[in-house]
């Protein structure tokens, strides 16, 4: 895999072979993807047509129909879901059904372990009905969280728990988690690297790294994550960058939330900057939610802490700031497997404008298998006025980095 960083606006020669490499990556598909295409039909959402028994169909679907008839009339208190199959079935909006067992439904997405077709994720929207004699935990709005048996029509979640049957509208589910809820069920982690090395006239490599760690309950997201990007050529560093992150998000609901911590923190050698801190609180709001595109808007307050390798006489170090954060994240869902995401973050320093920064990147992803992505990432890091070094140089503003490499996810 190739990692190839550019300095200030200069391209350097090795780019365009490596920008070859990711298109070529992103637009062929693993052989054995092919080979599944090409022996399976796909539904109009995309999703591979299952072959099931019209008898287990038969009885599954009666099983709703009496949920959905007893709903209409008003539930008794005395009233049990009789279930069709001991199996998660899910009805797509095409007709067709999967039998499994669902493992998780989050941000509109779920995972599904289909019997005959393995692991499948895709949109939430895309199940027209969903019939669980499993227990599981529901999340609604309002901080409601329902656990027992179900069955999830268009309009309705019926829920079966020990104190009775509960109904809540569809609209108001937020997530659905595989059992009662267990602290390990929130965790999930990921883990890429990328790499590119020459040796002979030119001796020059370059190693990146990403991993994040998160904690994501039904009203909570924790994040952290490090960045780190190692370069030299001729035995001579040239990029020696470390990027951490830390936040913490509370949902208020499913447009707004509320960020009561969060920081960042950088240390680059050839950008002058020993460590730059920026702790800040804030909120933002889902500005644009559907299947296909999720949009995020957030402002917040902080405070910039800088120290400089070194400066010029009379540059004060280390400098203290306060700061505006303004910060967007749109994320595009073409299909199931293939994603873009695209993230920008401006910190605008009120109380000295030239230490204004900004960080954007650009992440485009394509499932290889359950647990493997492909990515290709492009990083834009900025600031407004740099401070001159002791020697007089100043470094220049700008920075670009362009990553092709393996994804590790868990969780």
């Amino acid at each position: 895999m190739g990692v190839v960083t550019l300095g200030g606006s200069a391209v350097e020669n090795y780019v365009v072979p490596f920008v070859f490499v990711a298109i070529g990556g992103i637009l062929c598909r693993p052989p054995a993807l092919h080979a599944q295409d090409d022996k399976m039909d796909v539904t109009d959402e995309g999703v591979p047509a299952e072959a099931v028994e019209e008898s287990e169909v038969s009885e599954v679907e009666k099983a709703v129909e009496k949920v959905q008839e007893e709903t209409e009339q008003g539930i008794p208190a005395e009233f049990t879901i009789q279930f069709g199959d001991d199996h998660d079935w899910l009805r797509l909006t095409s007709g067709e059904w999967l039998k499994g067992d669902l493992n998780w439904m989050r941000d509109k997405d779920l995972e599904f372990d289909s019997d005959k077709l393995d692991l499948l994720t895709f949109s939430w929207s895309k199940v027209d009905q969903f019939h669980s004699p499993q227990v599981n935990t529901y999340v609604f709005e309002g901080k409601i969280d329902v656990t027992g048996r179900a069955v999830v029509t268009e309009d309705m979640v019926i829920i079966e728990t020990s104190e009775g049957v509960v109904s809540v509208p569809r609209s108001e589910l937020i997530s659905i988690l595989e059992g009662d809820p267990r602290e390990r069920n929130w965790w999930s982690t990921r883990l890429s690297a990328g790499f590119s090395a020459t040796a002979g006239n030119t001796n020059q490599g370059q190693l990146n790294l990403y991993w994040d760690l998160v904690r994501a309950d039904p009203r909570t997201r924790s994040l952290i994550s490090y960045d780190g990007t190692f370069g030299y050529a001729n035995e001579e560093q040239t990029v020696n960058r470390h990027v951490g992150n830390f936040e913490v998000r509370l949902f208020i609901s499913k447009r707004f939330f509320f960020v009561p911590s969060a920081a960042g923190f950088l240390n680059d050698r050839f950008t002058n900057l020993k460590f730059r801190a920026t702790p800040a609180a804030g909120a933002g709001v889902h500005l644009f939610d559907t299947k296909k595109v999720e949009w995020d808007l957030g402002g917040s307050l902080g405070y910039q802490y800088m120290r400089f390798l070194s400066t010029a006489a009379g540059v004060e170090n280390p400098q203290n700031d306060g700061f505006v954060g303004f910060h967007t994240y749109a994320d595009f869902d073409f299909t199931d497997d293939v994603e873009l995401e695209l993230d920008w973050t401006t910190n605008l320093v009120y109380t000295g404008i030239g230490n204004t920064n900004h960080l954007g990147s650009a992440k485009f992803s394509v499932e290889i298998s359950d647990i493997f992505d492909f990515e290709t990432s492009f990083k834009f890091y900025r600031m407004e006025n740099p401070p001159p070094r002791q020697d007089g140089t100043v470094p220049k503003k700008n920075d670009y980095q362009l990553i092709v490499g393996i994804a590790l996810k868990v969780g």
